[in-house]
């Protein structure tokens, strides 16, 4: 039989239950639009907060993990039990703007691929302005003077899943699913579903926040989370190249640049391991590491101009 939802909305939950108050509320309240918590296993001390979530919003499918194993798993999971024509992504401490409301109805029934969006981006707690969102905002700028660019951009280099309606029949087609790692799960995820658009469509209408939160997932620094990051930026630049995209992700090289200038030769000789791994060749590596200092200069540029 078939389904008349037109749009599934993926949220991955943990330990943040009044963010992930703040996000439902934001999501229009309609038959044809689905609702997905999937909840990595938060601790116990939140579960009261989680059952009083589930019985306001008692139109939310809700899935509650036996284990805590990332937001990658997370989405995973809330793709299988996804309904709609097009899937849309948020993380529980941002939030959707009024935007949403009015796109819904100009899409829901497009045959455009994916759909791109602006965005923008606070901080969580005193609603600043913050510029979490200041890549995509380019990207959509320059897509606006027809640059193919900002095309590639949009396709394979903007990771995050927010900001864009994807069809979820080319996420089955093809098998694409989010990576468990403990960091940029989403980045391979987003460029699988870039390679195998037909159509896109770019609306300069924003219609997701962003926040900006001490205490997030992207403000962790560890050793395995530069080492996972080497890994997943290794494995976009490999991808890059095996299909003639003109682009070289510089984050693949950050952490063995710090290493390197920290002095740290066991961590820089894993890094450099990592990126062989991920068809660097010795000459290559040399040659990147030379010009890392104006690669970085130029993005700092971009990043400020």
């Amino acid at each position: 039989m078939q389904s008349n939802i037109l749009l599934s909305v993926i949220i991955p939950h943990h330990n943040i239950p009044n963010l992930l108050t703040r996000c439902l509320y934001t999501i229009p309240v309609r038959d044809d639009i689905q609702i997905i918590v999937v909840d990595d296993k938060s601790e116990d001390c939140y579960l009261e907060d989680l059952k009083n979530i589930r019985h306001q919003f008692s139109y939310v499918d809700f899935i509650y993990l036996k284990e805590n194993k990332g937001g990658g798993y997370a989405r995973n999971v809330g793709l299988q039990h996804a309904k709609g024509r097009y899937l849309l992504f948020a993380d529980a401490d941002d939030f959707f703007t009024y935007g949403l409301y009015t796109v819904l109805d100009d899409y829901l029934k497009s045959d455009a691929d994916v759909i791109f969006f602006d965005a923008i981006s606070q901080d969580s707690d005193t609603y600043k302005i913050s510029f979490r969102a200041r890549h995509l905002n380019r990207m959509i700028r320059r897509y606006a003077k027809n640059t193919k660019e900002s095309e590639r951009n949009l396709r394979y280099v903007f990771g995050e899943p927010w900001s864009k309606m994807v069809k979820r029949s080319i996420v089955e087609e093809y098998s694409i699913k989010f990576d468990e790692t403990n960091i940029h799960n989403d980045t391979k995820f987003s460029y699988l579903v870039g390679l195998y658009c037909k159509k896109m469509i770019v609306d300069q209408r924003a219609i997701y926040c962003v926040t900006t939160r001490q205490g997030s997932v992207s403000k962790v620094t560890s050793l395995d989370r530069m080492l996972t990051r080497t890994k997943v930026f290794g494995d976009a630049n490999l991808f890059y190249k095996s299909h003639q995209i003109n682009y070289f992700e510089e984050r693949a090289l950050r952490p063995l640049m710090f290493f390197l200038y920290k002095g740290k030769l066991r961590e820089y000789k894993m890094c450099k391991s990592i990126l062989k791994s991920c068809g660097m060749s010795s000459w290559e590596l040399f040659y990147r590491q030379i010009t890392y200092p104006f690669l970085l200069a130029k993005k700092i540029f971009l990043k400020y101009s």
